[in-house]
């Protein structure tokens, strides 16, 4: 029996897939592709008209061009009051895309001022995902934005949002396919336009407002000026065209027109008296926030914005990883809240370390992760990164401690490479943001950008983390403890979902 339980782990190693693959390579006599080159060659969608229409271009900084610029926002508190700083100064439109967009202090503090700007004159549109808003609160919240003139896409009204599913049965996996992006764009049809994009979606965890330590996540966004600008905004329009192609299959039920048909009726529910949710403490705290000092530095950058929809049969937010630890030569690190490396990075990071670079990576414990069981898998493929131990470089994987530093979960997803390249955006290096989530990254050649997020990772990052050692790495691949056993053997099969 002994054996038997022993055995079972490397089973489902094999289930994983560790198996080697080759080295990205150009054709003879030409460089490798590179998602920073005016052609990334990348693999596009197989599916027609899709081809590869899903591909952003190139913005370069160089003379001659209109210069792209990025600064970044090194925590939670500037994400928020740069959020806040370009909403109040918004002359044309507004354009919101999260996974969460929630009603509690910071959300309602956001809401109102859509409704302000809406009020003003202003097209204001939100995208939210479906399934990852549910509670009433927040469920209210839409409803009041949608009678104040608000796009509210992926929300339906009395809990609707079924109505609208994508159900295809030659997709099984379609209803877990999630809106994981994270776009904010203020008046993106101008040349004055500006774009926050990375890892943060709309609520008081993600800005840090509440003090109590488990409350004050660790995320990564950067701000986003000139032509880049206007990717971002072609990335957002995709998803609403999609949310409008959804609604339009339904002919004479389209919810749009039904809503403007009920909107009498629905406005005598909206006059229905709800008690207020909003803690007075958190909600000063929000205010005072919003009114703190912001401080950006912009520089200049070659850059291409990125989005991946599984959905569409997109990947290249996965290739454009691949290529950039494929083409690092000094180091390599890299911050991610949900690490489950497919076989082809485990394997890149394995080959970069063979050819002398220094592999980082940061991720979530069991005990700082929102999703235990994630966190579960990913210790799990620890021991492929680091045994055998490269003889030219190495690869350090180290667990984020904030909760014992009164900081809260690591939520980031962003890495730079040596030195003067970065990838920052929403997605997880994991099963679901490679083949389910649509998310969005910002690939970028700056050494002050990469440089600064360099510093951030090695100097504040990882002094709330503790290295894995080579063996720490065996035993989270055969744990002793039960009910270690038993969520791993339930994580592992899962994780395509988790």
């Amino acid at each position: 029996m002994e054996a038997g339980r022993r055995r079972l782990p490397w089973v489902l190693c094999a289930a994983v897939g560790w198996g080697s693959l080759p080295a990205l390579a150009g054709p003879e006599g030409k460089p490798p592709p590179f998602v920073l080159e005016e052609d990334p060659g990348f693999s596009c969608s197989p599916l027609e008209p899709v081809g590869c229409s899903g591909v952003l271009p190139l913005r370069r900084s160089g003379p001659g061009a209109a210069r792209s610029e990025v600064a970044v926002l090194p925590n939670g508190e500037d994400a928020f009051r740069a959020r806040i700083s370009t909403l109040r100064a918004a002359k044309r439109s507004v354009r919101i895309q999260a996974l969460i967009f929630r009603a509690d202090e910071a959300g309602l503090f956001v809401s109102e001022l859509l409704k302000a700007k809406r009020k003003e004159g202003l097209e204001v549109r939100v995208i939210v995902d479906a399934t990852s808003n549910l509670d009433w609160q927040t469920q209210w919240m839409y409803f009041d934005l949608k009678q104040h003139g608000i796009e509210v896409e992926g929300y339906e009204a009395l809990y609707l949002e079924w109505v609208t599913a994508d159900l295809k049965p030659n997709d099984p996996l379609r209803p877990n396919k999630r809106f994981h992006e994270k776009m904010w764009i203020v008046d993106g049809d101008s040349p004055e336009g500006v774009a926050i994009v990375g890892g943060l979606n709309i609520a008081n965890e993600y800005f840090r407002i509440d003090q109590e330590p488990i409350n004050r996540w660790r995320d990564q966004d950067v701000i986003v000026r000139g032509p880049l600008v206007k990717d971002v905004v072609a990335a957002f329009d995709r998803n609403v065209d999609y949310f409008k192609g959804l609604k339009a299959r339904l002919g004479a039920v389209n919810p749009d027109n039904s809503w403007k048909l009920t909107r009498a009726t629905l406005g005598r529910i909206a006059k229905v008296k709800v008690p207020s949710w909003r803690r007075e403490a958190l909600a000063k705290s929000v205010a005072a926030a919003a009114d703190g000092e912001l401080r950006l530095g912009f520089h200049p950058v070659t850059a291409r914005f990125i989005q991946s929809r599984p959905r569409e049969k997109e990947s290249y937010i996965h290739q454009a990883y691949l290529q950039m630890v494929e083409a690092a030569s000094s180091r390599i690190l890299i911050a991610n809240a949900y690490f489950v490396p497919s076989k082809a990075l485990t394997q890149a990071l394995r080959r970069a370390a063979e050819r002398g670079v220094r592999v980082v990576v940061l991720t979530n414990s069991p005990e700082t992760n929102d999703i235990v069981q994630v966190a579960r898998v990913s210790r799990f493929t620890f021991l492929g990164l680091l045994e055998p131990p490269s003889s030219k470089g190495s690869v350090e994987i180290y667990e984020w401690v904030g909760p014992r530093l009164k900081e809260g979960t690591l939520h980031a997803k962003y890495a730079v490479f040596d030195g003067r390249e970065a990838i920052v955006g929403s997605y997880n290096l994991d099963p679901r943001s490679e083949r389910l989530n649509s998310e969005t990254a910002l690939a970028l050649r700056d050494g002050a950008v990469a440089g600064e997020l360099e510093r951030i990772l090695l100097e504040q990052d990882l002094s709330r983390a503790a290295r894995v050692s080579l063996e720490q790495a065996r035993s989270f691949r055969r744990p002793k403890d039960s009910k270690e056993q038993f969520e791993l053997l339930y994580a592992l099969p899962m994780r395509d979902w988790l």
